[in-house]
């Protein structure tokens, strides 16, 4: 007897309980509670009995079993059955809790790259399923070390990151911002578009700060993406891929951002040599003829307005004759420097042929355009350079109609260059003061 007592003992202290020996443990004190219950109510049968309320006495317990009245059979079968839900509520809480904290325990393991501790669940069912789910945290754990090891093989910067934030780099990454782990990096940046350089269009991405900017990647998949990044004052050119899983509720997203940029630089000198002048740095024709027609594009399709500028440097053959060709080049380089330091970002400066320029006035009217050649020629008649002799330039301007050809247009500007010669040079000539 006393044996048994001391089984029941352990078995109702035990940390760890099955659920079927939980509910057969629930069961039993259910019957004790109910057996005491209906004890309780003999008792005050009796002892009211004896009070000569007209209540009938029973002596024997087992008695009052098979006789017991209906009103009293009524509340036991009422008081068993509320211990019966309240255990099954009990149970059920239980089990529900156990069931979350097996969840939360799952996911931190697998983010925390831990085993499981079988000891902290309540029911055996649960140890015994984090048990079996071990081995498999472990083969994960190996394959993830195995793929970031496969990962920090690659020279671009990879990183993957939930919707939230960055959650695992390559040791590139690591290299290339300096720091010695993924925690300082996110101390002091929450993302790597901070980086992004906004000096140049041609390198930046659509919305480029914030996150924004890899939905947009995402959703043109078919374009080439390519972002700027200064480390140590040196720019960096970079590839950007991205691409997305989704299982469920979770999304990750593998970012690889590949450095081109001894590729990119080698092919802007080669865009550069293509399409420049080698003496002057000016445009050259080809550059020019490409510009014109864009701006007559938009000229004709949005109505705007544009002029371009015609130079000739005055009596150049005579400077050769004179002084050398050496000399010559020389005037041209001051002369296209001179120009260049006095004109607008947005205009463009073309070495036409020779020692005749053209000079391409987006957004302009007529009236502008002239005002810019009078400055010029204001600024190349002031030209002092002791190795070279003093020189002029005469100017021809005009401004686009919608409709009209390139080849209309620029004959229509070499004719009043050749009107500023022939009034004697060193002047502007336009529509606005032709004859």
């Amino acid at each position: 007897m006393k044996n048994w007592i001391s089984e029941i003992g352990t078995l109702l202290t035990k940390k760890r309980r099955t659920l079927f020996g939980t509910v057969m443990i629930g069961m039993a004190m259910i019957v004790v509670i109910v057996f005491v219950f209906t004890g309780i109510i003999w008792l005050l049968q009796n002892f009211l009995a004896y009070k000569d309320t007209g209540l009938t006495p029973y002596i024997n317990f087992y008695e009052y079993i098979e006789n017991i009245p209906a009103p009293q059979m009524f509340l036991v079968l009422f008081f068993a059955l509320g211990l019966v839900g309240l255990s099954a509520k009990m149970i059920s809480f239980n089990l529900k809790r156990n069931f979350k904290k097996f969840n939360d325990a799952f996911y931190h393991a697998l983010e925390k790259k831990e085993m499981m501790d079988p000891g902290e669940f309540y029911f055996q069912e649960f140890s015994g399923l984090a048990e079996l789910i071990n081995p498999l945290i472990e083969k994960i754990i190996f394959d993830e070390k195995q793929l970031q090891t496969i990962i920090d093989a690659q020279k671009s910067l990879i990183l993957t990151r939930s919707h939230e934030k960055i959650l695992n780099v390559n040791r590139a990454f690591l290299e290339f911002f300096n720091v010695d782990s993924l925690e300082t990096f996110l101390h002091n940046h929450r993302c790597i578009s901070d980086f992004f350089a906004q000096d140049d269009p041609e390198y930046s991405i659509e919305n480029g700060k914030g996150e924004q900017w890899i939905s947009h990647i995402l959703r043109q998949p078919l374009v080439q993406h390519k972002v700027k990044i200064y480390k140590n004052g040196i720019p960096h050119i970079f590839t950007v891929d991205a691409k997305v899983s989704r299982l469920h509720s979770l999304y990750r997203v593998v970012i690889t951002l590949t450095d081109i940029s001894e590729i990119e630089f080698e092919r802007k000198n080669l865009i550069i040599d293509a399409t420049t002048d080698p003496l002057t740095k000016a445009a050259n024709r080809l550059k020019f003829d490409t510009l014109l027609h864009q701006q007559i594009e938009l000229c004709n399709r949005y109505d705007h307005s544009f002029c371009i500028i015609m130079l000739d440097v005055d009596n150049f053959k005579a400077i050769n004759d004179t002084y050398g060709h050496s000399t010559g080049d020389q005037v041209l380089e001051v002369l296209a420097g001179t120009i260049q330091k006095n004109i607008r970002k947005s205009d463009t400066l073309a070495r036409w042929g020779g020692e005749e320029f053209a000079i391409i006035l987006p957004h302009t009217k007529l009236v502008t355009g002239v005002r810019i050649a009078e400055k010029l020629r204001h600024k190349i008649e002031q030209i002092r350079e002791d190795t070279l002799p003093q020189f002029t330039c005469s100017f021809g301007v005009s401004a686009y109609l919608k409709g009209q050809s390139s080849e209309s247009f620029m004959h229509d500007v070499d004719s009043k260059l050749y009107q500023a010669k022939q009034r004697g040079k060193n002047c502007v000539v336009s529509s606005q003061s032709s004859p």
